[in-house]
């Protein structure tokens, strides 16, 4: 388990409102920290299997999004992601980095990292995406279920819901038993409103200007990693080859027998893949 530290935004936010993340590592110069953001309806935790395999070498920092996680005090304006982005620019100016970050997200919390690098790309050093949802054109038949306000497909609100949410999203056979099922389920009821409103926010404000953000990546020199599911159900695979074309210093892996959630099903070849490419692309050359 990763030591988790608040950080509290005092002079720019309500002494109520606080961003939760866990930390494992220091600060090194001449190496990017690696800043790890989450999915929609996850928190910094589905990045534990992923930082776990990463050597302690490496200065790693995965955070609660606004409304997610122990994230708390933020009101409905901070889930826009023009927002959100805002407030990861002063978060992130809170921890005073050293080098520009790579920063590191999966499903929208990889279009948070796009539209973080568009706007703040003097801060970024490296970005990973991790089959975000690559906007109207290869939208799926779940996005688009869940564009019309059909949610029950990653917010289940019965158990046979959920059976079949984590049968779509994932390929890998999770075993629980029915009473730790049960549990988990009951937890997750009491967010599944927020999580609604968060997800209508995000297709009213964000999602139909995804694809202009996405073509502001053209004029990204960093260097950029895409990784994605073959067998993504959500997000569709034709979306990676899309974004490696806008970014001109790109690399694509597609893992076999993977879903959506990347994390469930590939943590430690996550985590692998995304070190042999920092050592391909050393911060001295990233910033050329």
């Amino acid at each position: 388990m990763l030591p988790c530290r608040i950080g509290l935004l005092k002079s720019i936010l309500k002494s109520t409102a606080r961003i939760c993340y866990c930390e494992k590592g220091v600060k090194v110069a001449g190496q990017p920290s690696l800043i790890f953001i989450h999915g929609f309806a996850s928190s910094k935790r589905t990045w534990l299997s992923v930082i776990k395999h990463i050597p302690h070498t490496y200065h790693c920092i995965a955070i609660d999004l606004p409304g997610h996680g122990e994230s708390i005090g933020f009101n409905e304006e901070y889930y826009i992601g023009a927002n959100v982005i805002d407030l990861l620019k002063q978060f992130f100016d809170k921890l005073h980095f050293i080098e520009p970050i790579c920063l590191i997200g999966e499903s929208m919390g990889g279009s948070i990292v796009a539209m973080f690098a568009t706007k703040y790309p003097f801060d970024v050093g490296i970005i990973c995406l991790l089959s975000p949802p690559p906007g109207e054109e290869y939208e799926t038949d779940l996005l688009q279920q869940l564009r019309s306000g059909t949610y029950h497909s990653i917010l289940p609100e019965t158990l046979k819901q959920y059976h079949a949410a984590v049968k779509s999203l994932s390929e890998k056979k999770i075993r629980l038993t029915r009473l730790l099922t049960k549990k988990y389920f009951k937890t997750h009821l009491h967010t599944v409103n927020q999580y609604q409103r968060i997800l209508q926010i995000a297709f009213e404000h964000d999602y139909p200007n995804l694809g202009e953000t996405y073509k502001q990546l053209k004029y990204h020199t960093c260097p950029a990693f895409i990784i994605w599911g073959r067998e993504d159900k959500l997000c569709h695979p034709a979306g990676a080859q899309y974004l490696a074309k806008l970014l001109s210093k790109s690399e694509l892996i597609i893992f076999d027998d993977c879903g959506h959630l990347i994390t469930v099903d590939k943590p430690e070849e996550t985590a692998d893949a995304i070190i042999n490419f920092l050592e391909r692309n050393p911060y001295y050359e990233s910033r050329l």
